[in-house]
């Protein structure tokens, strides 16, 4: 009988085994590069062109490195594994692939054979020294007929796919098969890692080298990945017995694969029958590099977006990509493409550190009594997979992801650059950073103007520092917008915890308003909610009154931001809230009652009182009135001391034009410091550090931070939750995080407050609290914390 290679290996529910031939799973990989090819030509086309690439070369050696990435399952000992069902771990097929060819991609894209890279790394991310331990792996046998009629077989299956309307190929030559020893392969390697660092530091060719190995390491990724589900979804589907299979992939199954966004009429999409404002309008025909100055409320949003469909079809770009401040911000704009402008689950993503628990909740109410979370669990991991590597047309992500992308601080991270490169990307909010991650940022905006990747920075307080460092792009303003009046700013000199205040919130419930009453730390948040109740319990049974902010557990602020959609419809409503009601949700109130805090912030702030209002003063007086902390944290003291000295002569109705000139008074001294982002970005062009010494599987920054952490935070599940379920309980949805501090102090004194619980596997490790836990107010610490900077 003739000896057919197997790459794949799937055993359905009643333990038939399904084995699909290397060529099957090498033809299914180039339908969907075929498909890929099809439907983006221009975009591939553009990419040559922007990296002054061969198109042809580019596209016969992007067809190679697809069907040879699995060349070194050819052994012997692979075979013999797979067909008994076991691992083979200890014959990493990628090495000995990699090592089957080092000698043979000779005619490469660019002077290196950058091609081998996306090879040796498809299984684990590429770092300096990867397989660099061959004391891990065994010696493996190859199989040399097998390996000669599988090298030589490409010409044939160029030809039967119809890969010759893209580019001519009259066969790849492999030179002698190599003879394996342990210092032949890590010569090779090393010779390899050596010879590509250099030619990067060389040429300083970062961008360059980078953006080519990541773009044609995502296709191959994509090709490879998405085969292999093919094959399962064919084995699930029980069609056919257990046996050995070729190629399963149907053409129009293939494209499954590889969506493609497709509005015919962008502004009615976005729009629906409204008419766009004039910035709108002039956002839509701007160029690949834009800043927008819009009041909040306005639509800088669907600005935004209709700017990204404009850029896709004019500069043949084929991915939207929405970076927020915040995993909440992140979950109300997948809500809005989902819900609002209806681009289907099928063409949006989303990721950040928890956007499996968001996207369970979507299965669970698309589902409804059908979803079992056991049989939706590969749904879930899917479309959370999707969205960590920017798969799907639109994607919804935090800034810390997208930066990690650069640096390999996440174990996909090279998949989801190369999925960048061809994407228009929208930074939103961006003010909400502080200085460290600004820098950051700009550092960003440097190397994505470098890469020709379009991208839009828009905010409601853009300041004028930050202006001036991007002075070579175009600035959008809507200055009708900016000439709105929609609320009064009163600064009193009292605490927000006087008598005074509090009982004129409570006269400003009794007619009927409503509230939002923000503080500037949880504990104050906390003490106030709490007052405030008692205060408006003296006339009123029940009150309309909800205490918001970002001690709770996740569970309970998805659950907390849905009452709030519906409890603010039942005026009087009072919302006592911290600074996370900055931009976290989209709603509006009468009057609004804040302590001090920095212009922007405060803009921010005002964003959600008489949201969309042109006039201060209606059958309302729109107030923002402001009370002097207790202390300046969570914010610098100059900072919170100029900025009383400034809004002393901004009483009075005022624009967001005055709210900017706030912003450019207070940070008129402002200078920002240079950031280690390119460093690390040189470093990991091709391979640098593993990615678990840049950042947690968290996003949690360990070599490389994109956030400044003045206070560490601890995940802890509260004791009352993990009573109830145990074990069941150990899930992330059920963490808060609090201030390490608290643990810390704790643990130092002995005071039993936290215990660690290992679940019986071992495999993970919770911190269980004992402070009392409720989803009204949180945890009661019972200490007093001002002296943290606790948001």
């Amino acid at each position: 009988m003739k000896f057919l290679p197997i790459a794949k290996l799937e055993i359905n529910k009643n333990g038939e085994k399904y084995f699909q031939t290397l060529e099957g799973h090498t033809v299914d990989a180039l339908k969907i590069l075929k498909i890929y090819i099809k439907r983006n030509r221009e975009i591939v086309d553009q990419f040559c062109e922007r990296w002054k690439l061969n198109k042809e070369k580019f596209l016969r050696n992007l067809f190679l490195t697809v069907y040879l990435h699995d060349i070194g399952k050819l052994t012997k000992e692979f075979q013999q594994n797979i067909r008994q069902n076991r691992r083979s771990q200890r014959y990493p097929h990628a090495y000995y692939g990699f090592f089957l060819l080092h000698d043979s991609f000779t005619d490469t894209i660019i002077d290196v054979p950058i091609e081998l890279a996306p090879i040796l790394g498809h299984h684990t991310q590429l770092y300096d020294n990867l397989y660099s331990d061959y004391n891990q792996f065994e010696k493996p046998t190859f199989l040399e007929e097998e390996i000669r009629k599988f090298v030589s077989d490409a010409a044939r299956i160029y030809k039967e796919l119809g890969f010759d309307e893209f580019f001519k190929f009259d066969g790849f030559t492999l030179n002698d098969i190599p003879k394996f020893s342990w210092n032949g392969i890590e010569k090779a390697r090393k010779r390899f890692v050596r010879k590509i660092n250099m030619y990067v530091k060389e040429n300083k060719d970062w961008e360059r080298v980078k953006s080519v190995f990541s773009y044609i390491f995502a296709i191959l990724q994509t090709c490879d990945d998405y085969a292999s589900v093919g094959f399962r979804k064919f084995v699930e589907n029980g069609k056919e017995k257990g046996g050995v299979f070729g190629a399963v992939l149907k053409d129009e199954d293939a494209g499954e694969y590889v969506p493609v966004l497709q509005i015919d009429d962008p502004v009615k999409a976005v729009l629906g029958d409204r008419e766009p404002y004039e910035f709108q309008k002039k956002v839509m025909s701007s160029g690949k590099f834009v800043t927008l100055f819009a009041p909040c409320g306005r639509g800088k949003t669907e600005a935004a977006l209709l700017w990204a469909l404009n850029i896709l079809k004019k500069h043949k770009r084929n991915k939207i990509i929405f970076a927020m401040p915040t995993q909440t911000t992140s979950n109300a704009m997948y809500d809005r493409f989902i819900h609002d402008f209806k681009f289907g689950k099928e063409n949006v993503g989303l990721y950040h550190g928890r956007s499996f628990i968001k996207l369970r909740d979507e299965l669970k109410k698309e589902k409804e009594e059908e979803f079992d979370e056991e049989k939706d669990a590969e749904e879930l991991r899917s479309e959370t997979f999707k969205g960590n590597i920017f798969f799907k047309p639109v994607t919804i992500t935090t800034v810390d992801h997208l930066i990690y992308s650069f640096v390999k601080g996440f174990s996909q991270a090279d998949f989801a650059f190369g999925n960048l490169q061809n994407a228009v990307i929208i930074f939103d909010e961006v003010h909400y950073y502080e200085k460290y991650t600004l820098e950051h940022l700009l550092a960003l905006f440097k190397l994505l103007r470098k890469m020709d990747i379009p991208h839009l920075v828009m905010s409601g307080t853009l300041p004028e520092f930050m202006l001036k460092k991007l002075h070579d792009y175009e600035h959008v303003v809507d200055w009708e917008g900016l000439k709105f009046q929609p609320f009064k700013i009163e600064l009193d000199g009292e605490t927000i915890f006087d008598s005074e205040v509090l009982e004129e919130i409570a006269e400003n419930y009794r007619k009927g308003l409503t509230q939002f009453v923000i503080l500037n730390t949880v504990e104050r948040a906390k003490d106030l909610y709490k007052k405030l109740k008692e205060k408006l319990k003296e006339s009123f049974n029940q009150p309309n009154i909800m205490l918001y902010h970002s001690q709770f557990t996740y569970d309970d602020r998805i659950k907390k931001e849905n009452e709030i959609y519906q409890r603010i419809k039942q005026k009087p409503f009072v919302l006592v809230a911290t600074q996370v009601i900055e931009i976290s949700l989209d709603i509006s109130c009468d009057v609004m009652h804040s302590e001090l805090a920095p212009p922007d912030a405060l803009g921010q702030r005002a964003g959600r009182l008489n949201r969309k209002g042109k006039f201060w003063k209606n059958e309302v007086e729109h107030k923002l009135k402001i009370y002097i902390p207790e202390n300046h944290l969570p914010y610098d003291e100059k900072l919170i001391n100029k900025s009383r000295e400034i809004i002393v002569n901004y009483q009075k109705p005022v624009s967001y034009k005055e709210i900017k000139e706030l912003c450019d008074l207070a940070y008129a001294e402002y200078e920002l410091g240079k950031s280690d982002l390119l460093i690390f970005f040189k470093k990991c062009a091709v391979f640098g550090e593993h990615w678990r010494k840049v950042a947690t599987e968290s996003e949690e920054g360990l070599r490389f931070k994109v956030r400044e952490e003045n206070v560490q935070y601890v995940d802890v599940i509260p004791e009352c939750i993990f009573e109830e379920s145990r074990d069941n309980a150990l899930r992330v949805q059920n963490t808060a995080k609090i201030p390490l501090y608290y643990l810390l102090e704790d643990l130092n004194s002995g005071g039993g407050a936290f215990y660690l619980y290992e679940t019986p596997e071992r495999k993970r490790a919770f911190w269980i609290c004992r402070y009392p836990y409720s989803y009204e107010i949180g945890f009661d610490y019972g200490v007093k914390t001002d002296n943290l900077n606790i948001l």
